[in-house]
Order: structure tokens, then C-alpha cells, then sequence
């Protein structure tokens, strides 16, 4: 046995050396890996931006000669006038006006005031097979704008909202006997707290309506987007009030639950549910390279990053539906443009 295992670790020594000496046209940065991707390289460079709301980044893409880029538009649900920047394509600066948002695809829709060349033509994700091999643009390589690759991973599809959240941990007792449900932990930092819910608080109605189950009163709170205020209405002792929450996104307020999925993923999207229609790609991005281009191996745009749902799922829009965003839209572009 003692002289097997020290066979092993003999041959294991002298073919370490041979992996890692690999030739170069076999490796993952080697001339014909790099010579693939080539065409979609370029193509991100020309239309892939950075854009900044105060000191939070993602990645947008041009979609249009005159100018327009679309971002993940969750990211900037706070935009503040002169806050936003956009840098590039290349490493020029400037101001960005906010001009459209399309909430079902979770794009905000921004004028650069300047015509861009994007560089790329429409693509087809109809016809996309799995295993097709596909381009992103990423954010880890400032000022410059990288690319990576991976394959196309499943059909497209619709991804249901997962809904809003108070910041609570409701108890098992209900019933109108006790008068509704009560609250038996805030979340910190938390819609709720932030409005002053309390322990042990008694919660019987939901913007106005009176509810004493407990699985109807999540029910309806998760029927509301995050970033909706409802007004809950609830007795702490003797007293009763009304208060109005502005829903969290559960991923962010309840962050020390997650399943052990989400704890490996790392950071992931504000949002990531609620999408009429994605595809999805097994690309490893991060949530900072949403809105950025999905391209195909010969440089033509099939989609745009929109969330990061965990360490394997990689969600995009189909480019069918960000250029009928950008039909529907044309109208309401035009007037904030003035035009």
C-alpha cells in the first residue's frame, strides 16, 4: 500500500509540469479562443459604456446611431438630475439624460445627446441552439471594456416576480379571535423598521383592507412590485396607526437568509424575477455587467444582460424585444427629447 501511494504521488509530480505546459493554441487565451470571439471583442468596444448614478456603476449598450442606451433600470430607481455619467464608448465622458423607462424588461433608456456608430448589426435569438457559444461585455477590466464567453443554456422563457417585501417575520397565530397577525421579528435596516413597525406589533389590514390570515397577508404584500408603498394598519396595544412602507426587494432585506445557492453566488441583481420573456446563458458575469451587450460569434447583438440570478443563471432580454421596446417607446423618447 505505502509503495502505491508513493507511486502516485510520483506520477502525479512529473505530470503537473506537462498540464501546465500546455501549448498555447490549446489554452483558453490562446490566438484561435481569441480569434473566435474577435468579432464580438469589437463590437462590444464600440457600443458597451459605463454608467454611473452617484458612485453606483452597470454597463449600458447603444442602440442607436442617434444615440440611445439601454441599462438595468432597477439600478437607478433613485436617479438624481446630474447624476448620471456615462463613459464611453472609448474613454470619453459625459452627461446622460434619462428619456424612457420600461419597467416589464427592467430597462431605463438613456440620450447621450450625440451620435454613436454602435458598431454591430441585429442579431436572432430565435434560432439560438443550447450550447451555442456566446459573447458578454464585462466591467472587470477598467477603463477598457472586456468580453467572455460561455454557451446559451435554455429556452427563452418568463421569469414570475417573486414580489415585494415588508422586512417581517409574521407569527403563527391569526384569526380575527386575535385580532390579525402579529410581528414577531423586524428585519434591521428593513422597509418596516425604516417606518417604525415594532415586535410584537399587531397587523390586521393592507391598504385598507382587513386581513387576519396570515398566508393572505403575505399573499398580498407579494402581489405588490418593491418599490410600492402600502399602508399597513396596525395596533400596538391599546393604540392603532397606519403606516406606509415602501416594499423591499426580499434578496436585500432578508439577506442573512439566503439558501446556500445565493451564499455561493456572491453578490447578485436587485432584481432578478418578474421578466415577460429571457434567455439565459451560463457567461459568469457580475451584477455590475447587466445592461451590457449579449453578442453571437460573428459580432451581431442577441440580447442585453438584465440580472444575475445566482452563480450559474445568467439571465438576458431577447433583442426581438428591446428593439419593440424601443418601437413602443419612440413616441415618449421623442417628446423628452423635445423633438
Amino acid at each position: 500500500m505505502k509503495k502505491t501511494l508513493i507511486a502516485a504521488l510520483l506520477l502525479s509530480a512529473w505530470l503537473a509540469p506537462a498540464a501546465s505546459q500546455l501549448k498555447r493554441e490549446f489554452r483558453t487565451d490562446g490566438k484561435a479562443v481569441q480569434a473566435a470571439f474577435a468579432e464580438a471583442a469589437k463590437a462590444a468596444k464600440n457600443c458597451t459604456v459605463r454608467v454611473f448614478n452617484g458612485s453606483k456603476m452597470v454597463l449600458g449598450t447603444v442602440v442607436s446611431k442617434d444615440g440611445l442606451v439601454v441599462a438595468k433600470n432597477s439600478e437607478f430607481s433613485t436617479v438624481k438630475p446630474g447624476l448620471v455619467r456615462v463613459m464611453g464608448p472609448g474613454m470619453r465622458i459625459a452627461r446622460a439624460r434619462v428619456v424612457a423607462r420600461d419597467i416589464p424588461h427592467d430597462l431605463i433608456i438613456l440620450d447621450l445627446g450625440r451620435e454613436v456608430d454602435p458598431g454591430y448589426e441585429w442579431g436572432d435569438s430565435e434560432d439560438l441552439a443550447h450550447g451555442t457559444w456566446l459573447v458578454a461585455a464585462t466591467a472587470d477590466n477598467p477603463p477598457k471594456v472586456g468580453v467572455r464567453g460561455g454557451v446559451f443554456s435554455a429556452n427563452a422563457r418568463e421569469i414570475k416576480k417573486a414580489g415585494g417585501v415588508i422586512g417581517v417575520i409574521l407569527g403563527g397565530r391569526d384569526g380575527k379571535s386575535f385580532g390579525g397577525v402579529q410581528v414577531t421579528e423586524v428585519a434591521k435596516g428593513g422597509p418596516a423598521e425604516k417606518a417604525g413597525v415594532e415586535k410584537n406589533d399587531v397587523i390586521y389590514a393592507i391598504d385598507g383592507k382587513e386581513v387576519f390570515e396570515r398566508a393572505k397577508m403575505i399573499e398580498i404584500v407579494k402581489s405588490n412590485d418593491p418599490g410600492t408603498t402600502i399602508t399597513v394598519s396596525l395596533k400596538r396595544g391599546d393604540k392603532k396607526m397606519d403606516i406606509e412602507i415602501t416594499l423591499g426587494y426580499r434578496n436585500l432585506v432578508f439577506a442573512e437568509l439566503k439558501n446556500r445557492n445565493d451564499r455561493m453566488s456572491g453578490t447578485v441583481s436587485v432584481r432578478r424575477t418578474g421578466f415577460e420573456r429571457i434567455i439565459q446563458h451560463e457567461i459568469s458575469l457580475g451584477k455590475s455587467d447587466m445592461g451590457g451587450p449579449l453578442f453571437d460569434l460573428e459580432g451581431k447583438l442577441v440580447g442585453i444582460n438584465i440580472a444575475k440570478s445566482n452563480r450559474v443563471e445568467f439571465f438576458a432580454i431577447p433583442v426581438e424585444d428591446i428593439r419593440q421596446v424601443l418601437e413602443d417607446k419612440a413616441d415618449e423618447i421623442s417628446k423628452a427629447r423635445g423633438e
